[in-house]
Protein backbone atom coordinates (compact mmCIF):
# COMPACT_ATOMS: atom_id res chain seq x y z
CA UNK A 1 0.00 0.00 0.00
CA UNK A 2 1.32 3.44 -0.90
CA UNK A 3 2.06 5.78 1.99
CA UNK A 4 2.12 9.54 2.08
CA UNK A 5 5.90 9.71 2.35
CA UNK A 6 6.17 7.80 -0.93
CA UNK A 7 4.37 10.48 -2.92
CA UNK A 8 6.19 12.46 -5.56
CA UNK A 9 7.23 15.87 -4.23
CA UNK A 10 5.54 17.68 -7.12
CA UNK A 11 2.20 16.06 -6.28
CA UNK A 12 2.49 17.01 -2.60
CA UNK A 13 3.31 20.60 -3.52
CA UNK A 14 0.18 20.84 -5.67
CA UNK A 15 -1.94 19.33 -2.93
CA UNK A 16 -0.60 21.84 -0.39
CA UNK A 17 -1.36 24.70 -2.77
CA UNK A 18 -4.89 23.34 -2.98
CA UNK A 19 -5.22 23.29 0.82
CA UNK A 20 -3.82 26.83 1.00
CA UNK A 21 -6.30 28.03 -1.61
CA UNK A 22 -3.42 29.08 -3.84
CA UNK A 23 -3.83 26.45 -6.55
CA UNK A 24 -3.99 27.41 -10.21
CA UNK A 25 -6.47 26.11 -12.73
CA UNK A 26 -3.90 23.61 -13.96
CA UNK A 27 -3.25 22.47 -10.37
CA UNK A 28 -6.95 21.91 -9.75
CA UNK A 29 -7.36 19.97 -12.99
CA UNK A 30 -4.30 17.87 -12.16
CA UNK A 31 -5.62 17.09 -8.67
CA UNK A 32 -9.08 16.14 -10.01
CA UNK A 33 -7.52 13.72 -12.47
CA UNK A 34 -5.17 12.36 -9.82
CA UNK A 35 -8.02 11.77 -7.35
CA UNK A 36 -10.10 10.01 -10.00
CA UNK A 37 -7.28 7.59 -10.77
CA UNK A 38 -7.84 5.45 -7.68
CA UNK A 39 -9.40 5.21 -4.24
CA UNK A 40 -5.84 5.03 -2.91
CA UNK A 41 -5.18 8.58 -4.10
CA UNK A 42 -8.33 9.81 -2.38
CA UNK A 43 -7.18 8.17 0.85
CA UNK A 44 -3.77 9.84 0.60
CA UNK A 45 -5.40 13.21 -0.02
CA UNK A 46 -7.57 12.80 3.08
CA UNK A 47 -4.49 11.85 5.10
CA UNK A 48 -2.63 14.98 4.01
CA UNK A 49 -5.72 17.07 4.71
CA UNK A 50 -5.89 15.66 8.25
CA UNK A 51 -2.24 16.55 8.88
CA UNK A 52 -2.82 20.03 7.51
CA UNK A 53 -5.85 20.62 9.69
CA UNK A 54 -4.06 19.22 12.75
CA UNK A 55 -1.12 21.58 12.37
CA UNK A 56 -2.69 24.80 11.16
CA UNK A 57 -6.41 25.26 11.56
CA UNK A 58 -7.43 28.85 10.97
CA UNK A 59 -10.39 28.85 13.30
CA UNK A 60 -8.46 27.48 16.30
CA UNK A 61 -8.61 29.76 19.34
CA UNK A 62 -5.13 28.66 20.43
CA UNK A 63 -2.38 27.38 18.14
CA UNK A 64 0.41 25.34 19.78
CA UNK A 65 3.35 25.15 17.37
CA UNK A 66 5.17 22.40 19.30
CA UNK A 67 2.12 20.13 19.46
CA UNK A 68 1.46 20.69 15.75
CA UNK A 69 5.02 19.74 14.86
CA UNK A 70 4.80 16.71 17.11
CA UNK A 71 1.65 15.50 15.34
CA UNK A 72 3.27 15.81 11.95
CA UNK A 73 6.39 13.93 13.05
CA UNK A 74 4.41 11.19 14.72
CA UNK A 75 2.29 10.82 11.60
CA UNK A 76 5.49 10.21 9.63
CA UNK A 77 6.81 7.71 12.16
CA UNK A 78 9.33 9.99 13.93
CA UNK A 79 8.72 9.21 17.60
CA UNK A 80 11.56 11.27 18.99
CA UNK A 81 10.60 14.93 19.19
CA UNK A 82 12.84 17.31 21.09
CA UNK A 83 10.73 19.94 22.82
CA UNK A 84 11.45 23.41 21.64
CA UNK A 85 10.17 26.72 22.89
CA UNK A 86 6.53 26.19 23.68
CA UNK A 87 4.59 29.33 23.00
CA UNK A 88 0.89 29.91 23.02
CA UNK A 89 -0.70 32.55 20.90
CA UNK A 90 -4.09 33.97 20.76
CA UNK A 91 -5.72 33.70 17.37
CA UNK A 92 -2.80 34.21 14.91
CA UNK A 93 -2.77 37.03 12.47
CA UNK A 94 -3.33 36.08 8.80
CA UNK A 95 0.32 36.85 8.02
CA UNK A 96 1.60 34.69 10.87
CA UNK A 97 -0.82 31.92 9.97
CA UNK A 98 0.42 31.97 6.38
CA UNK A 99 4.04 31.71 7.59
CA UNK A 100 3.16 28.73 9.76
CA UNK A 101 1.56 27.04 6.78
CA UNK A 102 4.73 27.58 4.77
CA UNK A 103 6.84 26.05 7.55
CA UNK A 104 4.63 22.96 7.68
CA UNK A 105 4.70 22.61 3.91
CA UNK A 106 8.49 22.94 3.81
CA UNK A 107 8.85 20.30 6.54
CA UNK A 108 6.62 17.82 4.74
CA UNK A 109 8.28 18.40 1.37
CA UNK A 110 11.79 18.14 2.85
CA UNK A 111 10.95 14.86 4.53
CA UNK A 112 9.42 13.36 1.41
CA UNK A 113 12.36 14.54 -0.70
CA UNK A 114 14.71 12.68 1.64
CA UNK A 115 12.62 9.53 1.40
CA UNK A 116 12.54 9.74 -2.39
CA UNK A 117 16.29 10.31 -2.57
CA UNK A 118 17.03 7.29 -0.37
CA UNK A 119 14.65 5.23 -2.47
CA UNK A 120 16.47 6.25 -5.65
CA UNK A 121 19.86 5.38 -4.17
CA UNK A 122 18.71 1.97 -2.93
CA UNK A 123 17.06 1.17 -6.26
CA UNK A 124 19.70 2.62 -8.57
CA UNK A 125 19.50 -0.20 -11.08
CA UNK A 126 15.74 0.05 -11.41
CA UNK A 127 15.88 3.82 -11.85
CA UNK A 128 18.61 3.59 -14.49
CA UNK A 129 16.66 1.01 -16.41
CA UNK A 130 13.47 3.04 -16.38
CA UNK A 131 15.33 6.13 -17.66
CA UNK A 132 16.97 4.34 -20.58
CA UNK A 133 15.93 4.86 -24.19
CA UNK A 134 16.21 1.86 -26.52
CA UNK A 135 15.98 1.86 -30.31
CA UNK A 136 15.93 -1.44 -32.18
CA UNK A 137 16.10 -2.45 -35.83
CA UNK A 138 14.49 -5.90 -36.11
CA UNK A 139 15.85 -8.62 -38.35
CA UNK A 140 14.91 -7.82 -41.95
CA UNK A 141 14.75 -4.04 -41.45
CA UNK A 142 16.91 -0.97 -40.81
CA UNK A 143 16.34 2.21 -38.80
CA UNK A 144 17.56 5.78 -39.06
CA UNK A 145 17.32 8.10 -36.06
CA UNK A 146 18.57 11.49 -34.90
CA UNK A 147 19.78 11.68 -31.30
CA UNK A 148 18.95 14.69 -29.07
CA UNK A 149 22.39 16.22 -29.82
CA UNK A 150 21.80 16.12 -33.59
CA UNK A 151 23.93 13.02 -34.25
CA UNK A 152 22.49 10.82 -37.00
CA UNK A 153 22.53 7.05 -36.53
CA UNK A 154 21.72 4.27 -38.98
CA UNK A 155 20.98 0.89 -37.39
CA UNK A 156 21.48 -2.26 -39.43
CA UNK A 157 19.17 -5.26 -39.14
CA UNK A 158 19.19 -7.04 -35.79
CA UNK A 159 20.76 -4.10 -33.90
CA UNK A 160 19.94 -2.30 -30.64
CA UNK A 161 21.08 1.15 -29.49
CA UNK A 162 20.61 2.28 -25.89
CA UNK A 163 21.27 5.58 -24.13
CA UNK A 164 20.34 7.17 -20.84
CA UNK A 165 17.79 9.95 -20.59
CA UNK A 166 18.41 12.80 -20.35
CA UNK A 167 21.06 12.61 -23.06
CA UNK A 168 23.93 15.05 -23.69
CA UNK A 169 24.50 16.28 -20.13
CA UNK A 170 28.20 15.51 -19.79
CA UNK A 171 29.58 13.00 -22.27
CA UNK A 172 27.29 11.51 -24.89
CA UNK A 173 27.22 7.78 -24.15
CA UNK A 174 25.45 5.11 -26.19
CA UNK A 175 25.59 1.32 -26.00
CA UNK A 176 25.49 -0.76 -29.17
CA UNK A 177 24.63 -4.37 -29.91
CA UNK A 178 24.82 -5.01 -33.63
CA UNK A 179 25.89 -2.63 -36.39
CA UNK A 180 25.48 1.12 -36.69
CA UNK A 181 26.81 4.01 -38.74
CA UNK A 182 27.30 7.24 -36.80
CA UNK A 183 27.51 10.76 -38.22
CA UNK A 184 28.42 12.58 -35.02
CA UNK A 185 27.65 16.26 -34.52
CA UNK A 186 30.44 18.18 -32.82
CA UNK A 187 29.05 19.55 -29.56
CA UNK A 188 30.99 21.99 -27.36
CA UNK A 189 33.93 19.63 -27.00
CA UNK A 190 31.73 16.88 -25.52
CA UNK A 191 32.87 13.36 -26.32
CA UNK A 192 30.60 10.93 -28.13
CA UNK A 193 31.18 7.44 -26.71
CA UNK A 194 30.06 4.11 -28.16
CA UNK A 195 30.29 1.17 -25.77
CA UNK A 196 30.30 -2.41 -27.06
CA UNK A 197 31.01 -5.80 -25.56
CA UNK A 198 34.80 -5.58 -25.82
CA UNK A 199 35.82 -2.09 -26.89
CA UNK A 200 34.83 1.54 -26.40
CA UNK A 201 34.97 4.14 -29.18
CA UNK A 202 35.48 7.83 -28.30
CA UNK A 203 35.04 10.64 -30.83
CA UNK A 204 34.13 14.32 -31.14
CA UNK A 205 32.80 15.05 -34.63
CA UNK A 206 33.26 12.02 -36.84
CA UNK A 207 31.61 9.60 -39.29
CA UNK A 208 32.29 5.93 -38.63
CA UNK A 209 30.82 2.44 -38.66
CA UNK A 210 30.83 -0.08 -35.79
CA UNK A 211 29.87 -3.73 -36.26
CA UNK A 212 29.51 -5.50 -32.91
CA UNK A 213 26.99 -8.32 -33.07
CA UNK A 214 27.06 -10.34 -29.80
CA UNK A 215 27.06 -13.69 -31.62
CA UNK A 216 30.07 -12.85 -33.81
CA UNK A 217 33.70 -13.38 -32.85
CA UNK A 218 34.98 -9.92 -33.76
CA UNK A 219 34.14 -6.22 -33.52
CA UNK A 220 34.91 -4.04 -36.54
CA UNK A 221 35.31 -0.27 -36.60
CA UNK A 222 35.68 1.64 -39.89
CA UNK A 223 36.48 5.36 -39.91
CA UNK A 224 35.19 7.45 -42.84
CA UNK A 225 36.36 10.89 -41.73
CA UNK A 226 37.47 12.67 -38.58
CA UNK A 227 39.36 10.77 -35.91
CA UNK A 228 38.52 8.33 -33.16
CA UNK A 229 40.12 6.47 -30.29
CA UNK A 230 39.43 2.81 -29.55
CA UNK A 231 39.81 1.69 -25.94
CA UNK A 232 40.26 -1.97 -25.07
CA UNK A 233 40.54 -3.30 -21.53
CA UNK A 234 43.21 -5.93 -21.04
CA UNK A 235 43.93 -8.18 -18.07
CA UNK A 236 44.78 -6.24 -14.95
CA UNK A 237 42.21 -3.60 -15.97
CA UNK A 238 44.76 -1.82 -18.14
CA UNK A 239 43.38 0.35 -20.93
CA UNK A 240 45.03 0.27 -24.35
CA UNK A 241 44.22 3.07 -26.77
CA UNK A 242 44.40 2.99 -30.57
CA UNK A 243 43.92 6.05 -32.76
CA UNK A 244 42.24 5.47 -36.13
CA UNK A 245 42.79 7.70 -39.13
CA UNK A 246 40.33 8.16 -42.01
CA UNK A 247 39.85 5.10 -44.25
CA UNK A 248 41.24 2.74 -41.62
CA UNK A 249 39.45 -0.28 -40.22
CA UNK A 250 40.16 -1.92 -36.87
CA UNK A 251 39.26 -5.50 -36.01
CA UNK A 252 38.99 -6.62 -32.40
CA UNK A 253 39.08 -10.41 -31.98
CA UNK A 254 36.96 -11.19 -28.90
CA UNK A 255 38.43 -14.61 -28.16
CA UNK A 256 42.07 -13.49 -28.27
CA UNK A 257 41.53 -9.92 -27.12
CA UNK A 258 43.61 -8.62 -30.02
CA UNK A 259 43.04 -5.55 -32.13
CA UNK A 260 44.00 -5.63 -35.82
CA UNK A 261 44.06 -2.72 -38.23
CA UNK A 262 42.96 -3.82 -41.71
CA UNK A 263 43.87 -4.53 -44.33
CA UNK A 264 46.27 -7.00 -42.74
CA UNK A 265 47.29 -9.84 -45.05
CA UNK A 266 45.36 -13.01 -44.23
CA UNK A 267 48.61 -14.96 -43.94
CA UNK A 268 49.56 -12.96 -40.84
CA UNK A 269 46.60 -14.48 -39.00
CA UNK A 270 47.27 -18.11 -39.91
CA UNK A 271 48.37 -20.64 -37.24
CA UNK A 272 51.91 -20.89 -38.61
CA UNK A 273 52.38 -17.24 -37.63
CA UNK A 274 51.54 -17.66 -33.95
CA UNK A 275 54.56 -15.58 -32.91
CA UNK A 276 53.28 -12.66 -34.92
CA UNK A 277 49.82 -12.99 -33.39
CA UNK A 278 51.35 -12.92 -29.90
CA UNK A 279 53.13 -9.70 -30.76
CA UNK A 280 49.84 -8.11 -31.76
CA UNK A 281 48.74 -8.27 -28.13
CA UNK A 282 51.36 -5.65 -27.35
CA UNK A 283 51.12 -3.44 -30.46
CA UNK A 284 48.78 -2.52 -33.29
CA UNK A 285 49.50 -3.49 -36.88
CA UNK A 286 48.89 -0.49 -39.12
CA UNK A 287 46.77 -1.03 -42.19
CA UNK A 288 46.61 -0.03 -45.78
CA UNK A 289 43.71 2.26 -46.62
CA UNK A 290 40.41 0.50 -47.19
CA UNK A 291 37.43 1.25 -49.38
CA UNK A 292 35.07 2.38 -46.63
CA UNK A 293 32.06 2.09 -48.94
CA UNK A 294 32.35 -1.69 -48.78
CA UNK A 295 31.66 -1.53 -45.04
CA UNK A 296 29.14 1.33 -44.96
CA UNK A 297 27.04 0.89 -48.13
CA UNK A 298 24.42 -1.06 -46.17
CA UNK A 299 23.04 2.23 -44.81
CA UNK A 300 22.23 3.19 -48.42
CA UNK A 301 20.44 -0.14 -49.00
CA UNK A 302 23.35 -1.87 -50.71
CA UNK A 303 25.45 -4.85 -49.72
CA UNK A 304 28.94 -4.96 -51.24
CA UNK A 305 31.02 -8.12 -51.10
CA UNK A 306 34.75 -8.26 -51.78
CA UNK A 307 36.24 -11.73 -51.55
CA UNK A 308 33.57 -12.57 -48.94
CA UNK A 309 33.51 -16.02 -47.38
CA UNK A 310 30.15 -17.61 -48.21
CA UNK A 311 29.50 -18.45 -44.56
CA UNK A 312 29.79 -14.75 -43.70
CA UNK A 313 27.66 -13.84 -46.73
CA UNK A 314 24.91 -16.18 -45.52
CA UNK A 315 24.80 -14.50 -42.10
CA UNK A 316 24.38 -11.07 -43.71
CA UNK A 317 21.62 -12.37 -45.99
CA UNK A 318 19.80 -13.85 -42.99
CA UNK A 319 19.73 -10.48 -41.23
CA UNK A 320 19.01 -8.52 -44.41
CA UNK A 321 16.04 -10.63 -45.57
CA UNK A 322 14.86 -12.17 -42.28
CA UNK A 323 15.43 -15.74 -43.46
CA UNK A 324 17.19 -18.82 -42.13
CA UNK A 325 19.92 -20.28 -44.37
CA UNK A 326 20.94 -23.89 -43.86
CA UNK A 327 24.16 -24.95 -45.63
CA UNK A 328 24.30 -28.72 -45.99
CA UNK A 329 27.93 -28.98 -47.10
CA UNK A 330 30.80 -27.34 -45.19
CA UNK A 331 32.75 -26.93 -48.43
CA UNK A 332 30.19 -24.36 -49.62
CA UNK A 333 30.95 -22.23 -46.56
CA UNK A 334 34.52 -21.77 -47.83
CA UNK A 335 33.54 -20.33 -51.21
CA UNK A 336 34.47 -16.68 -51.78
CA UNK A 337 32.24 -14.11 -53.38
CA UNK A 338 32.39 -10.70 -55.07
CA UNK A 339 29.49 -8.44 -55.97
CA UNK A 340 26.77 -5.99 -54.97
CA UNK A 341 23.17 -6.48 -53.89
CA UNK A 342 20.85 -3.54 -54.42
CA UNK A 343 17.04 -3.71 -54.46
CA UNK A 344 17.10 -7.47 -55.05
CA UNK A 345 14.60 -9.93 -53.62
CA UNK A 346 15.93 -12.99 -51.83
CA UNK A 347 14.71 -15.09 -54.76
CA UNK A 348 16.76 -12.93 -57.16
CA UNK A 349 19.83 -13.22 -54.94
CA UNK A 350 19.58 -16.99 -54.66
CA UNK A 351 19.13 -17.26 -58.41
CA UNK A 352 22.38 -15.35 -58.97
CA UNK A 353 24.21 -17.48 -56.42
CA UNK A 354 22.98 -20.65 -58.09
CA UNK A 355 24.05 -19.33 -61.50
CA UNK A 356 27.48 -18.42 -60.17
CA UNK A 357 28.31 -21.35 -57.88
CA UNK A 358 27.89 -25.12 -58.09
CA UNK A 359 24.96 -25.19 -55.69
CA UNK A 360 21.25 -25.91 -55.64
CA UNK A 361 18.75 -24.51 -53.18
CA UNK A 362 15.15 -24.72 -52.05
CA UNK A 363 12.99 -22.18 -50.21
CA UNK A 364 10.24 -23.25 -47.84
CA UNK A 365 8.56 -20.46 -45.92
CA UNK A 366 11.55 -18.44 -44.68
CA UNK A 367 14.06 -21.32 -44.63
CA UNK A 368 16.58 -21.62 -47.47
CA UNK A 369 18.40 -24.93 -47.81
CA UNK A 370 21.64 -24.91 -49.84
CA UNK A 371 23.59 -27.94 -51.00
CA UNK A 372 26.22 -28.76 -53.62
CA UNK A 373 25.06 -29.34 -57.18
CA UNK A 374 27.11 -32.40 -58.16
CA UNK A 375 25.96 -32.31 -61.80
CA UNK A 376 27.14 -28.72 -62.19
CA UNK A 377 30.50 -29.57 -60.64
CA UNK A 378 30.97 -32.42 -63.12
CA UNK A 379 30.05 -30.21 -66.09
CA UNK A 380 32.42 -27.48 -64.94
CA UNK A 381 35.13 -29.50 -63.22
CA UNK A 382 37.87 -27.22 -64.51
CA UNK A 383 36.12 -24.07 -63.33
CA UNK A 384 35.40 -25.40 -59.82
CA UNK A 385 38.52 -27.39 -59.14
CA UNK A 386 39.16 -27.89 -55.42
CA UNK A 387 41.34 -27.15 -53.62
CA UNK A 388 42.12 -23.79 -55.17
CA UNK A 389 45.54 -23.39 -56.67
CA UNK A 390 47.71 -21.01 -54.61
CA UNK A 391 48.10 -18.43 -57.40
CA UNK A 392 44.43 -18.49 -58.41
CA UNK A 393 42.20 -15.71 -57.11
CA UNK A 394 39.04 -17.15 -55.53
CA UNK A 395 36.82 -14.65 -57.32
CA UNK A 396 38.19 -15.79 -60.69
CA UNK A 397 37.07 -19.33 -59.91
CA UNK A 398 33.81 -18.72 -58.10
CA UNK A 399 32.21 -15.88 -60.04
CA UNK A 400 31.16 -15.89 -63.64
CA UNK A 401 33.01 -13.54 -66.04
CA UNK A 402 31.50 -10.06 -66.19
CA UNK A 403 28.83 -10.88 -63.61
CA UNK A 404 28.60 -8.56 -60.62
CA UNK A 405 26.88 -10.08 -57.62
Amino acid sequence: MTTLDQLNGNIVERLINQLKGKSTGKDREFIRNWLNESEENKRLYDELNDIWNATAKEDQEVFNSFEALKKVKLRFGQNSVQPDLKTEYKRPSPRMFYNLLKIAAVFILAFITGVLYNSMVSQKDVTTESAMTEIAAPIGSKSQITLPDGTKVWLNAGSILRYDSPFNQKDRNVRLEGEAFFDVTRKDGKLFIVETQGITVRVLGTAFNVKAYPNEGSIETTLVHGSLIIEQHSEGNEVNETVLEPNQRAIFIKKEGNLYLSEVENKSLKPENNKKIESIKEKIILSKQVDTEVFTAWKDNRLIFRNEIFESLAIKLERWYNVKIEIKDDEIKKYHFNGTIENETIQDVMGIIQYTLPISYSIEHNVITIQKNVKKINLNSNAYEKPLKPKTKPEDVLTSPGRDF
